[in-house]
C-alpha cells in the first residue's frame, strides 16, 4: 500500500532519475517515475504531467501518479503545502 521509492539517483529536486545510452555519447536524462507510469499502465496522455498523489517525489508507484494539467499539478502541490506544511 505505500510508496515504491526509487532507490537510485535523484536529481535536484527529488525525483528518480537515471541517464539512458540512445547511441555512443549520446545520452537522455529519464525520469524513473515517468518510466515506471509507462511501462505499468501506458503513454501519458499528450500534454499531461504526472501528480504524485503520496506528495513523495521519489515514488514510482504507478497507482500514486495520476495524469493531470502542469495547471492543475501545480494547484495541487500549492494546496499541499497550505495543507501539511512541505516543502517544495
Amino acid at each position: 500500500e505505500g510508496c515504491w521509492v526509487w532507490l537510485g539517483q535523484l536529481n535536484q529536486w527529488g525525483y528518480g532519475h537515471f541517464r539512458r545510452t540512445l547511441a555512443p555519447g549520446v545520452h537522455r536524462t529519464v525520469k524513473a517515475h515517468r518510466l515506471a507510469y509507462t511501462l505499468l499502465v501506458g503513454p501519458i496522455p499528450e500534454g499531461l504531467t504526472l501528480d504524485h498523489l503520496c506528495g513523495r517525489r521519489a515514488c514510482v508507484r504507478p497507482d500514486h501518479l495520476e495524469p493531470v494539467t502542469n495547471a492543475e499539478n501545480l494547484r495541487r502541490r500549492h494546496a499541499r503545502r497550505r495543507t501539511e506544511g512541505t516543502t517544495p
